[in-house]
C-alpha cells in the first residue's frame, strides 16, 4: 500500500510540474528593454523594447562608440507583448 501512495504522489508532482511549465511558458513575456547603442546606462546608453527572441545584440568590439556622459537608467515603464509584438506601457 505504501509504494501505491508514493508512486502515485510521484506521478501527481510530475503532471502538476509539466502543468506549471506549460502556463508558465505560455504567459513568458518575450520582451525586455535592452541596450542598443553599446554605451552603459551611466553614459548615454539608448533604451528599447525588443523581443529577446529575434533581437540581434550588436558587436559592440566592431565599433567605435563615443557615449554621452548621460546618465540613462533602464525606462521604468512596462515592455510587454501585445497583439504580436511588444509595446510600451
Amino acid at each position: 500500500m505504501k509504494n501505491g501512495i508514493k508512486i502515485f504522489l510521484l506521478t501527481f508532482s510530475f503532471v502538476l510540474a509539466l502543468i506549471l511549465l506549460f502556463f508558465m511558458k505560455k504567459t513568458e513575456n518575450p520582451c525586455k528593454w535592452v541596450i542598443v547603442n553599446c554605451c552603459p546606462e551611466n553614459a548615454g546608453a539608448k533604451w528599447e523594447c525588443v523581443n529577446i527572441k529575434e533581437f540581434v545584440k550588436p558587436n559592440c568590439s566592431e565599433y567605435y562608440v563615443l557615449c554621452p556622459q548621460i546618465v540613462s537608467p533602464k525606462p521604468s515603464k512596462e515592455c510587454v507583448f501585445e497583439n504580436g509584438r511588444c509595446v510600451v506601457k
